[in-house]
């Protein structure tokens, strides 16, 4: 409408609809931001780029010795690789595996010290033997075997060329929390063994591991070498393989001889004057928080439930857990949202729903030893705290109306779309 001097004036109201509506949008923003960032399965295109064709980076960790690729790969070409290779363990591979495996039950037993020049000596050692009630020489991380996808590098021993894929996988930490993961790859010529580390959480939207980065692993297993009396000498050879967090530097561990072989988060309140604020608003929105704290108990109950259920049954294919599991956590979250977002406020539905899970995903990070969360990964976490916020409001909206409310049908696209992306490789 037109004032008195002629100029145009507009009135904007904004209905209590847009705030939920603003969320859905917000929703698919992010989630779709997620997919585009993702691999793109379906078109095969990978993020990661590969070497350039017919030119792969090729390594020789021993002199005159087996041509190594330095990485994995999820195939049996270069352009799908995925991790460098970051330690060579140098010395019978089947020393090595003890070395990793047993070393807190080798008993060593010093020959005689050879001093060479001023820059390098040279220690020998008897042939050890396993001595199970010997005690630990030192605090070390005890690894087990490990189950895990397969993943192929590539040798060329003389003029021949062929694929391999791991000789053994061992993992420190639980499969279904976090933990350390080693794949191994033996030299055809039995000279050394070529070892990925990385650090890795189970994410139970997208049903596997999501590697936290390669570097911490490396250096904790690499420590755990350095200095000890069956290691002549740690070295970094540089493979020029950088990937993820890696600076393409690999550790190189010659062994002496032969070798037989949940972080809870406290949070205090000290301000006396605050006390009887909060517990006047928790008894006021008792119901929303019991929302929240559902949300938060599911969560973080479903990663205790599948680290207990891996050491109850170790026998077991840990799919299987995963698998009933992952029915709870699709069936249970959006349940507990509109069970009990009817009868509460729609905004502190929508807000206490998303807090509490906000908080059981930060909370788990944190025990995981997540420091550092790709891009896509956050913005999907955006879109799964999104679409159970909706769910909550529609739960309080329909209870109110007493007819389902769009915000419900709107949440529970986007649980589903969020479910279903990382399903097919989007994430």
């Amino acid at each position: 409408m037109a004032d008195q001097d002629g100029e145009i004036e507009i009135d904007i109201e904004i209905g209590e609809d847009a705030a939920w509506v603003a969320a859905a949008l917000v929703l698919v923003a992010v989630l779709g931001g997620a997919v585009v960032l993702s691999e793109w399965p379906l078109w095969g295109v990978d993020v990661q780029q590969s070497d350039a064709p017919g030119e792969p980076n090729l390594v020789e960790p021993a002199e005159n010795g087996t041509v190594l690729w330095p990485y994995t790969s999820k195939r049996t070409t270069y352009g799908s690789k995925t991790l460098g290779i970051n330690m060579v363990f140098f010395g019978d591979p089947a020393d090595v595996r003890t070395a990793l495996t047993r070393r807190s039950e080798l008993e060593w037993e010093e020959e005689q010290l050879h001093e060479g020049d001023a820059e390098s000596q040279t220690i020998s050692y008897e042939r050890v033997t396993l001595n199970p009630n010997a005690s630990n020489l030192t605090d070390v991380v005890a690894w087990d075997s490990a189950e895990g996808s397969t993943r192929y590098t590539y040798v060329e021993v003389g003029d021949q060329g062929r694929w391999i894929d791991e000789s053994y996988q061992l993992h420190a930490g639980t499969y279904f929390g976090s933990r350390q993961h080693i794949r191994a790859y033996d030299d055809p010529r039995g000279e050394w063994t070529a070892v990925q580390i990385h650090g890795e959480y189970w994410d139970w939207f997208r049903l596997r591991h999501t590697v936290m980065g390669v570097s911490d692993a490396q250096r904790q297993l690499e420590r755990e070498f350095m200095g000890e009396r069956y290691v002549d000498r740690v070295v970094r050879m540089p493979f020029e393989n950088g990937r993820s967090d890696s600076d393409g530097w690999a550790t190189g561990i010659h062994l002496v001889g032969t070798v037989l072989p949940l972080v809870l988060v406290g949070i205090t309140i000290r301000t006396r004057r605050a006390q009887r604020e909060v517990r006047r608003f928790l008894d006021r929105r008792s119901r929303e928080l019991t929302l929240g704290a559902g949300l938060f108990a599911l969560f973080t109950t479903i990663r205790h439930l599948g680290i207990a259920g891996e050491q109850l049954f170790p026998g077991l294919n840990p799919k299987i857990i995963a698998a009933f599991l992952y029915f709870v956590l699709v069936v249970g979250t959006p349940s507990i949202a509109y069970v009990l977002g009817r009868g509460s406020d729609r905004s502190w539905a929508f807000a206490f729903a998303a807090l509490g899970l906000g908080a059981a995903f930060v909370v788990d990070y944190a025990v995981m030893g997540v420091s550092v969360v790709p891009l896509r990964v956050a913005l999907h976490r955006g879109a799964v705290l999104l679409a159970v916020g909706l769910v909550a409001l529609g739960g309080a909206a329909t209870a109110e109306s007493e007819s389902i409310a769009p915000p419900l049908y709107v949440g529970l696209a986007g649980w589903a779309l969020a479910l279903l992306a990382p399903l097919f490789g989007y994430l």
